[in-house]
């Protein structure tokens, strides 16, 4: 009988053992397919965004297989490879930048029309495309598209001025540091800034986070957590609804293992 139950106890043990080491191993793997599937969402957001300001290029264009995809380099080592400067390479290049600054690629908006308005004789790959991803096998049975891509502030004459004659004008037929309609580098690379329309709004969403009081880490404060007061209330269309001091009670806790609980709201 003791040799029965100390074959139990240990298999029970072992068994236990599996089951945590299993249950470890399914949420590494969990993690790994999380992050995975992430960054393949994100891949697919990029092909999406690509795929499409190409065809939005290309109907700017009309005539854009002459257009696009020029060869200016000659050379296939690394010994006789070269540029080919000139004038082609120059209108091309400030067709290239008019085309990427012009609009407002970064915010552009679209929505994939089914199958069926695409050539008939390609319904049947286009239905039975597949993907894991829901936005992209919507991509990838899209018949058409319909693209929203709005002109940034600044290049609406420039912009009318080529949809109607085929021409780039940007203050003249090159632009030059100093011109109004010139970006520079440092300009493209910021972040679209909007204009606030109208007044804001104050709404409250619900959370699940924990908040940590900012003395809870050790550090000297004089206030629970940080607040900001709104200097313009008049900037907002519920204004009363706009916090004017702190909700929150300061506490001495500090972070510890405790099984007591301690709220910092005021108490009723």
């Amino acid at each position: 009988m003791e040799n029965f139950n100390a074959i139990i106890a240990a298999y029970e043990t072992a068994y236990q053992k599996f089951v945590e080491d299993q249950a470890k191993l399914d949420a590494e793997q969990k993690k790994k397919e999380d992050e995975g599937k992430e960054k393949t969402s994100n891949f697919y957001r990029y092909m999406e965004h690509d795929v499409l300001k190409h065809n939005c290029v290309a109907y700017l264009l009309q005539d854009y297989l002459e257009v696009l995809g020029q060869d200016f380099t000659s050379g296939d080592k690394m010994e006789n490879f070269k540029v080919n400067l000139g004038e082609n390479l120059d209108k091309y290049t400030a067709l290239a930048k008019f085309m990427e600054q012009a609009f407002e690629w970064d915010i552009m908006d679209y929505t994939f029309y089914p199958y069926y308005w695409a050539n008939r004789k390609m319904w049947q790959e286009m239905y039975l495309s597949e993907s894991v991803d829901p936005l992209f096998r919507s991509f990838l049975q899209a018949g058409m598209a319909r693209v929203i891509v709005t002109v940034k502030p600044g290049f609406e004459d420039a912009v009318q001025f080529f949809l109607t004659t085929g021409k780039i004008w940007n203050g003249g037929e090159v632009p030059v540091i100093g011109d109004p309609m010139y970006m520079s580098i440092v300009d493209e690379m910021r972040q679209p800034i909007g204009k606030p329309q109208g007044k804001y709004w104050i709404t409250r969403v619900p959370t699940t986070l924990t908040i940590l009081q900012d003395k809870s880490t050790g550090l000297p404060v004089d206030q629970p957590l940080p607040f900001f007061v709104e200097n313009n209330p008049e900037n907002c269309e519920n204004p009363s609804e706009l916090e004017t001091k702190t909700s929150f009670d300061q506490r001495d806790i500090q972070l510890f293992r405790s099984d007591k609980t301690e709220s910092t709201l005021p108490k009723d």
